[in-house]
């Protein structure tokens, strides 16, 4: 009995309780620069004891919620100042619903971040770097009736595309971006209905990284990453 219930179960609970906290933050019921209640009177209303409760405050400052201070208490932050890209996906998905305009903006911020790292792979991808795509594009082809592992492929080629650029920003961004999409790959799945055009992208992209076209790889790359907001634009009227 006392090997089931140790640390592990602590941990658990610790992260409920931040998650719980977040959930409170997100919604607003507690505003940016205000006070959290005393540690004594948030275990008691939470239902924990006081080291549990410390655990998930350490775990709300480490995602930028809160800032602690001796003395001061616990604070709220604008997340919208002191949070990452990592954010997204709580502010994404919450209460088992789905923000649309969170989405709107994930799609919008995809194409533009899309088209910009296609440019700089024309212009700067090597031979090997090239070829790489290509044989990532034709395993994109060849899974394009699988929806799920046609997501993986895609990721892949665009992670291809990212290290062409030769950007290390664009690489560190592009994998945000996927790991929102992986947790959450069965709603996703719907942004990639019209698989051949997905398939028609990639390879337009392909050709014009072989001719080292810049204008038409951005060509390309707008084309393929409207298709996520065309679908969402369908599906929301």
């Amino acid at each position: 009995m006392d090997e089931t219930f140790t640390p592990v179960e602590r941990r658990h609970l610790a992260w409920s309780v931040a998650e719980r906290l977040r959930d409170i933050i997100l919604k607003g019921k507690v505003k940016p620069g205000q006070r959290l209640p005393s540690e004594r009177q948030l275990a008691r209303l939470l239902n924990v004891t006081r080291t549990t409760l410390r655990e998930a405050l350490k775990m709300l400052e480490t995602w930028h919620f809160v800032v602690i201070r001796q003395g001061d208490g616990v604070r709220v932050q604008d997340y919208l100042r002191s949070a990452n890209i990592e954010i997204l996906s709580d502010l994404l998905f919450r209460e088992g619903t789905i923000d649309k305009e969170i989405l709107q903006n994930i799609l919008e911020a995809r194409e533009l971040f899309g088209k910009t790292v296609a440019r700089l792979a024309a212009q700067r991808a090597s031979e090997e770097e090239v070829e790489r795509y290509a044989k990532l594009v034709q395993e994109l082809i060849e899974a394009k009736d699988d929806a799920r592992l046609l997501q993986e492929k895609e990721f892949e080629c665009f992670d291809a595309l990212c290290r062409a650029s030769h950007n290390l920003v664009f690489v560190f961004v592009l994998n945000a971006i996927k790991s929102i999409y992986f947790r959450h790959m069965d709603y996703f799945a719907g942004l990639y209905k019209d698989k051949d055009r997905f398939v028609l992208g990639h390879t337009k992209l392909l050709q014009a990284l072989r001719n080292k076209d810049c204008q038409g790889a951005e060509e390309a790359a707008t084309h393929l990453l409207r298709c996520g907001i065309d679908t969402f634009a369908k599906e929301a009227t």
